[in-house]
């Protein structure tokens, strides 16, 4: 690979492994692996910081534009659609964009329409004018192809990674009998509202069964915790935020993971697969991809067929072996250091195309 200069662009997300977020933690990720991996490339990161809440980060988008106004790079990488909105309003160029789902054009009845329609264009805008396009899984390629005409010679798949150093499987840890984890924000587009009503009838009928809800609070949270009250569920505790301290050991401990997103791929699936610990998620968007024959698939938002995976995992010690297996030969597949790789072969071959059509 040859060097190049490369402004990896954050907004409106943040490099960190410690936010929750995982959009962060791709960032955080790729900072670490595109600096030990590929240390040819010039790399400068335009991070302007965690915003907690939308209003902070749109307070932050002049900050954001100044300081890209100050960059003069080969290639600049935006990291969301939004960032890559920003470059090309600023005449910034050639942009390698990463969209991560396609969930605006998926998921309803969640979040402010007004955001999704945002979010609708700007993936339109990037599909249009991006020198290139970096995606997680090959069907969000298809889709963009199939509903949005992307040339197919400009989406790459590039692949999200998990740390083998943190998440690994710990045999002289014991696993807690009968406990399902969820790692992810507790809110309902993630799926939680049906995972407590699926967790009900799981109750029903394995009576020592325990849930533990860990990641951080949403505006559904309380909605959450009465429904619960109102289920009479027992055994369900809400973890809260659970720290990259923490984690592996709680992957660890499980008897299983649930993930039953509307949204798709989580990285705590990822992980939770790393640790050799069996995986139930839900089948949407690109979640069967990843998962793969690693896990069991539940349909999306349907409570009986949730439970019943859930149930299945529970009560099979055999079935519980072979997925931890799978779920082990499977996340070997990922790394984020191949991450960086790709991600920065695709902002080569930009580079040098700039270069030859004289744009750099």
């Amino acid at each position: 690979m040859n060097a190049f200069s490369l402004s990896l662009l954050c907004y409106p997300y943040h490099s960190s492994k410690h936010t929750g977020r995982g959009h962060d933690r791709y960032i955080a990720e790729l900072v670490d692996n595109i600096r030990t991996e590929c240390p040819e490339v010039a790399l400068d990161v335009v991070d302007r910081g965690f915003s907690k809440r939308v209003v902070d980060g749109l307070l932050k988008l002049p900050i954001q534009a100044f300081d890209l106004l100050q960059r003069d790079a080969d290639v600049y990488h935006a990291t969301s659609t939004v960032a890559a909105a920003s470059a090309f309003a600023l005449g910034k160029g050639p942009i390698v964009a990463m969209i991560h789902d396609v969930v605006p054009f998926n998921v309803t009845g969640y979040d402010s329409p007004l955001k999704y329609r945002f979010w609708r264009q700007f993936i339109k805008l990037c599909v249009r004018r991006a020198a290139a396009l970096i995606v997680p899984y090959q069907i969000t390629k298809d889709w963009l192809v199939t509903n949005l005409n992307a040339d197919p010679a400009k989406v790459h798949v590039v692949n999200y990674g998990v740390d083998h150093t943190t998440y690994f499987p710990r045999p002289g840890m014991a696993r807690a009998d009968r406990t399902i984890l969820y790692v992810g924000e507790v809110s309902r587009s993630k799926g939680v509202e049906v995972l407590i009503r699926a967790f009900a009838e799981v109750k029903r009928q394995v009576p020592d069964a325990k849930l533990l809800i860990g990641g951080k609070r949403s505006l559904d949270q309380p909605f959450l915790e009465e429904l619960s009250k109102t289920l009479g569920v027992s055994d369900l505790t809400f973890k809260g935020f659970i720290a990259e301290s923490e984690l592996a050991d709680h992957y660890a401990q499980a008897t299983l993971m649930v993930f039953p997103s509307n949204m798709g791929f989580g990285l705590s699936t990822l992980e939770a697969m790393a640790c050799g610990t069996p995986v139930v998620a839900a089948a949407s968007l690109d979640a069967p991809e990843f998962v793969a024959d690693a896990g069991i698939l539940a349909a999306p938002d349907n409570v009986a067929d949730l439970a019943s995976c859930l149930i299945r995992v529970l009560t099979q010690p055999e079935l519980q072996r072979d997925l931890s297996q799978r779920s082990l030969a499977r996340a070997a597949l990922f790394s984020w250091a191949r991450t960086a790789r790709e991600t920065m072969s695709v902002c080569a071959k930009v580079a040098r195309r700039s270069v030859r059509s004289g744009t750099v």
